[in-house]
């Protein structure tokens, strides 16, 4: 089988290497459509420490090829949504149910032709789901599990910075968490109009207006109740702070690099009483998030699709920030 090798930098190598042969508990996934995610192009950036070659790619899906001992065979043939890591099973995070935060965890790579998984990694796509749009159903439970992490204000007012699809999907999921009213700032025309179309009640252009004349005059001068950042800036971070109500959320979305600093007055986080968190990974949320996903209309942020072999390509379109979401498709679709 065909597997993009990711060698350093902007490098990849389309490599040939034996079709893997599910153990017990295993299947083997033929990789229809895998997203190309921000961390993959932090990753290919050097923005997160990373050592290659690796086969990057984690939001996919596709039909299960092949099942191993102990594992419903009835399974071959069935499109699938993938959980692309796994951990020990029996550390504290793991008995939690938080892989993402296994010492321990093994990720497997999305930019193939074919994944091997634990069948408990493998997820049937609910009605009315292409498999498409399923490979956004592990940025969607990352971002739910980050919403799940505090309660949403009565009548909250919620501004969305970056536009992006973990942003979009952020915003999507907050009305449905009970947001009353949504803001969403970003520069890209194409992505403010994502978010007309999903339901904000207001988009801003940060290039052409003031993000907090805006909001504080949407608000009557309170802020938002809950800012959520999904871009990985610190200096958008320490802006969300700013653009918060008195003991409201700041809700980290965005992946900032290693080794960012926050450059705000921690005084002014203690004295308005903000509360500042974020989710790291799907933790628990996957399969809620898959059954969400077809009535959340979400089909038209997939706006690129490219074949396995022009990955390079595919990822300076990504890195180029044009579009909402780019996804490789190994199969060809």
């Amino acid at each position: 089988m065909k597997v993009a090798t990711w060698r350093g930098g902007d490098r990849f190598t389309i490599d040939e290497v034996p079709d893997p042969a599910p153990g017990a508990g295993q299947v083997v996934v033929d990789v229809h459509a895998a997203g190309i995610c921000g961390t993959d192009v932090h990753t290919v950036q050097s923005l997160f420490a990373r050592p290659a070659p690796f086969v990057l790619g984690h939001e996919y899906s596709g039909v299960v090829r092949e099942t191993g001992r102990g594992v419903n065979p009835r399974l071959v043939g069935r499109r699938v949504a993938c959980e692309p890591s796994y951990g020990c099973g029996r550390c504290d995070p793991c008995r939690l149910g938080r892989v993402s935060q296994c010492a321990s965890c093994v990720r497997v790579g999305g930019f193939a032709e074919r994944a091997l998984l634990p069948a408990a990694c493998v997820h049937p796509l609910p009605r009315g789901l292409d498999p498409v749009t399923a490979t956004l159903a592990e940025p969607a439970a990352c971002c739910l599990a980050g919403l799940a992490a505090f309660r949403m204000p009565p009548e909250a007012t919620v501004l969305v910075i970056g536009g992006g699809l973990m942003g979009l999907l952020t915003m999507v999921l907050a009305r449905r968490r009970g947001a009353r009213r949504l803001v969403l700032s970003d520069p890209v025309e194409e992505r403010r109009r994502a978010a007309r179309r999903l339901g904000a009640h207001a988009v801003v252009d940060p290039a052409r207006e003031d993000l907090r004349d805006r909001l504080m005059a949407l608000t009557r001068g309170r802020g938002a109740d809950v800012v959520c950042e999904a871009v990985g800036r610190p200096d958008l971070v320490a802006e969300s702070v700013a653009l918060t109500r008195f003991a409201g959320i700041v809700n980290l979305v965005g992946v900032s690099p290693q080794g960012s600093r926050l450059p705000l007055d921690l005084f002014d986080v203690q004295y308005r009483e903000i509360r500042i968190g974020g989710v790291f990974g799907r933790g628990t949320a996957f399969r809620r998030a898959l059954a969400l996903l077809p009535s959340l209309g979400v089909e038209r942020l997939v706006t690129a699709r490219f074949p396995l072999d022009r990955i390079a390509e595919a990822f300076a379109h990504a890195a180029a920030g044009k579009g909402i979401k780019t996804v490789i498709t190994p199969a060809g679709a």
